[in-house]
């Protein structure tokens, strides 16, 4: 395993869904149910926050049973299910009967004589493998459990998606079943294959779908990744300009942003210094990316041929550097891997469900933005280098880090608002998806930075005769804010085809409602720095 859960003193953030946790599960005992759904990429921090969750939760008025979906035989399946739920169970009652499965039946036949019989009858199927029906029985567990000893059950399934790999026929089907009678039994799933996991919540699981509170887990925000890395190099320094280096280079994702600032300390360390400086960012990534043995490199190459079958590997990968190199569009991809378009298009859904790429309109991206990286700057550069030797490998990818990240800290000192106008000028007609609407990205004729009334730099871009009048707001906005937004556009001689605020740093909610009822576009951080990944361009760190 690349990274063990997070739990007790060391785990860090994710309050918000922590406390969503917890008010829906003590909501429970008051006879509310409400299933919740985890997604996010891998190493988000899915199964840190489950774990954290079941550390901290000290209620006593039901049982937790938290289970790890895994690619195994039923019977494998069966009885962690069955010796998780014991544990707790027992463990409730005051006996503790170990963590053997033998040991747990047996006191679970003296003390839980009624669950222990259903068990009896689950064990009885998987022996004369029916293993349909032995599913079916094993998730109504719970509501034996119930009936026996008054307690409701908090099921947690982690990897939800894999249950269809354990041997099962229609496992979510049968799962959907359960949930519509079990309604003193509370669900938490996650997954990593966000694709797949829609895919079974609005098809399989179709009548449930509104059953499930789906909360996306993804990597920190930016104030949150500055406070993991202040906390997690408390005792050393680094500029700004690194910090928000290593917070976009990373998307805050905790596991990356650990191994490197961990990495960053030994080399600070061993140099007899507390600075970390941009020499040591560099060789911390050759360290854990570049080399063949580093930590994230063996994460990146397992992650990829555990998913992908070795049959398609050559190609799936090949349109995933094409994707990674900016080649992200369907024309381009299959220009770049002199394929037909109807085929690559097979390829990119595929490849959308097993959870390496989403679609955006006309854009394909890659989530994870280190996968990314790693594809463009070592995978691909390792095979395009023709030069052998290891230290001349070595070499020519120090020099390049080296100006990938001063490319970088140079745009990064660049005016903001400077940055989103070269963004705008790259718009050529393109199709995209913004908060779950479509949205086409006009060829602008002209984009120019103006200023405003109160002297505030907007951005003007214009075509056929009608402008986008953008305002980018570096504090958070408030409903001031929208109202000087609006007497400078009708101070303005621009015939307007739409008003569009970007706050960098977030926006309260009356000015929210404002913009709203104005029909003020928002584009927030996330969205800004999607548009500006799909055109190739540095992402944008506000600190």
């Amino acid at each position: 395993m690349f990274s063990e859960p997070v739990v007790g003193e060391k785990f860090f953030g994710r309050e918000e869904v922590l406390e969503l946790l917890s008010k829906r599960t003590l909501a429970l005992k008051d006879g509310y149910r409400q299933n919740i759904a985890l997604t996010g990429q891998s190493l988000s921090g899915k199964t840190s926050i489950l774990h954290h969750f079941l550390y901290s939760i000290k209620e006593e008025d039901f049982i937790t049973i938290y289970v790890e979906v895994v690619k195994e035989p039923f019977r494998s399946f069966s009885n962690r299910f069955i010796a998780t739920l014991l544990y707790n169970a027992l463990a409730k009652t005051g006996e503790a009967a170990g963590f053997e499965l033998e040991n747990l039946l047996d006191k679970a036949r003296e003390l839980l004589p009624n669950t222990y019989s259903a068990i009896k009858n689950i064990n009885s199927c998987v022996d004369k493998g029916e293993f349909d029906e032995a599913y079916f029985n094993l998730l109504s567990l719970t509501s034996a459990l119930k009936e026996e000893i008054n307690r409701s059950c908090v099921v947690i399934l982690d990897e939800f998606d894999n249950l269809e790999h354990i041997g099962v026929k229609n496992p979510f089907l049968n799962f959907g079943k359960v949930i519509m009678i079990q309604k003193e039994t509370m669900y938490i799933v996650s997954s990593s294959r966000n694709q797949v996991f829609k895919k079974i919540l609005s098809e399989k699981l179709s009548l449930l779908f509104g059953n499930f509170e789906i909360v996306k887990v993804s990597g920190f925000d930016t104030e949150g990744a500055k406070r993991y890395i202040e906390t997690h190099v408390s005792g050393f320094e680094l500029d700004a300009a690194l910090k928000r280096f290593l917070i976009a280079f990373t998307d805050g994702n905790p596991f990356y942003l650990d191994h490197i600032l961990k990495r960053s300390k030994e080399i600070a360390h061993e140099r007899m210094t507390n600075f970390i400086d941009s020499d040591i960012a560099v060789e911390v990534i050759i360290d854990l990316i570049y080399n063949a043995n580093g930590v994230i490199h063996q994460y990146l190459l397992n992650f990829l041929l555990d998913l992908i079958d070795t049959k398609y590997k050559d190609r799936y990968l090949t349109i995933l550097v094409s994707i990674a190199s900016g080649r992200n569009k369907l024309s381009e991809i299959s220009r770049n891997i002199r394929s037909k378009q109807a085929d690559v298009s097979k390829d990119l859904l595929e490849l959308s469900q097993l959870g390496f790429i989403q679609k955006s309109g006309v854009f394909y991206k890659i989530d994870d933005v280190v996968l990314a990286f790693w594809l463009k700057s070592v995978y691909q550069r390792r095979k395009e280098i023709l030069v052998d030797g290891i230290f001349n490998r070595n070499d020519i990818f120090v020099s390049e880090m080296k100006r990938y990240l001063s490319d970088f800290l140079t745009e990064s000192e660049k005016n903001t608002t400077a940055r989103i106008a070269q963004l705008f000028n790259e718009f050529s007609n393109e199709l995209v998806q913004i908060d779950a609407r479509h949205i086409k990205l006009p060829h602008f004729t002209k984009v120019e930075v103006k200023e405003s009334l109160l002297q505030k730099e907007f951005i003007a871009a214009t075509f056929r005769g009608s402008s986008w009048l953008v305002q980018a707001y570096e504090e958070p906005v408030r409903e001031s804010d929208i109202i000087d937004y609006i007497r400078n556009i009708k101070s303005s001689d621009y015939k307007i085809a739409n008003k569009l605020i970007i706050p960098l740093r977030g926006m309260d909610e009356n000015a929210k409602l404002l913009a709203k009822e104005l029909k003020i576009s928002i584009w927030d951080l996330a969205t800004l720095n999607g548009l500006l990944g799909f055109y190739g361009k540095i992402r944008i760190v506000v600190l």
